[in-house]
Formats: structure tokens, C-alpha cells, sequence
């Protein structure tokens, strides 16, 4: 078990790489208004077995579901660390979803070592894919849909053409001061 200190130190990471990278970069154009109405949770999952990381991933639903203006949930977990088992726990989190007919919640998630495919490891472009820790985003599928509508532009497009502008410097210094 990690001690209040430690909590409190990844979950204000987490914010800090949400306001830095997330919306600093405007790399998801859904984020900046949640976050600085304050209308995000944050939540750190401090277990150690599959079982308890999915019973907080079902909490989290009921809260979003009893909490209309929560926007949106970020659940950071540390124990989940190894991507093998990271990956098994969005599956189970997906499956979770379909089984239980959740149509109004959709899942994103993010990791200090996720990379994309064919996009060299150390290119800026994987930015959209991590996180100072392993952390999955729970989003209300209606909102994504209303602000997606109005969107003019591809996202990840727009995103790619920024990032590939950085230079391993400037992402160093976005990252500097988080934990991996």
C-alpha cells in the first residue's frame, strides 16, 4: 500500500501531466474545459490484484453515474506497471463495459511505456499514448460525441503534425519533474 504521501504525489503528477501535456498541447480538445472547471476526477486504484483494480473500475462507473457533473474520471494505477498486465486490465475494463451494457461510458487509456505501432519509440508523436503512470481514462460517451460533432479537424491528424514538429529537448522538458 502506498502511503497518503505517495497518493497525493501521483495523483498531483497526474494533473500536472494533464495540464502540461494534455491540455497544454491541446492534444485532446475534450480535456481543457473539464479540467479547469474542475470537473475531473482523479482517483489513484492502490491494490494488488486484478479483482480489487476492476472493483474500483466498476466504483468509479457508479460514481460517474450518481455524479452528472463529474465530467470524466482518471483512474491511476501504479501496481500496473508491467504492460502485459496493464493490458489485460483494459480488457477486462472493455468486457466489463459490454457485459454490463455501458453504453454511455467509453475507455482511453494511457502508460509510461505504451508506444504506437510503426512510430519509433522515441518519437514525440507517442505522447498521445502516455502517462507519468499506468492510468485509465473513463469518459462519458455522450459529451465525446457532442464535442466530436463540432470538431473541424482529425484530432490524431492535427496531433501528428504538431508532434512531429518537437524536438526530443522540448520533450524532455514537458516530462521534466514527473515520475516514470
Amino acid at each position: 500500500m502506498l502511503s497518503e504521501e505517495k497518493i497525493n504525489e501521483a495523483i498531483a503528477t497526474t494533473k500536472n501531466w494533464v495540464e502540461r501535456i494534455i491540455v497544454g498541447l491541446n492534444l485532446c480538445p475534450f480535456a481543457k474545459s473539464p479540467f479547469q472547471q474542475g470537473n475531473i476526477r482523479f482517483t489513484l486504484s492502490d491494490n494488488s490484484t486484478m479483482l480489487a483494480f476492476l472493483e474500483d473500475f466498476i466504483a468509479e462507473i457508479d460514481f460517474l453515474d450518481k455524479n452528472p457533473t463529474t465530467e470524466t474520471t482518471l483512474i491511476i494505477i501504479p501496481a500496473l506497471g508491467d504492460m502485459k498486465h496493464f493490458k489485460m486490465y483494459i480488457n477486462f475494463c472493455e468486457e466489463t463495459i459490454r457485459i454490463n451494457d455501458w453504453n454511455g461510458y467509453q475507455l482511453v487509456f494511457f502508460h509510461p511505456y505504451m508506444r504506437f505501432d510503426k512510430i519509433p519509440a522515441e518519437s514525440p508523436r507517442n505522447l498521445t499514448a502516455m502517462a507519468p503512470y499506468p492510468t485509465l481514462h473513463i469518459l462519458r460517451t455522450a459529451s465525446v460525441e457532442n464535442l466530436g460533432a463540432s470538431l473541424k479537424k482529425d484530432v490524431q491528424t492535427e496531433n501528428d503534425k504538431k508532434l512531429k514538429k518537437m524536438t526530443a529537448n522540448e520533450v524532455a522538458k514537458l516530462w521534466d519533474g514527473m515520475a516514470f
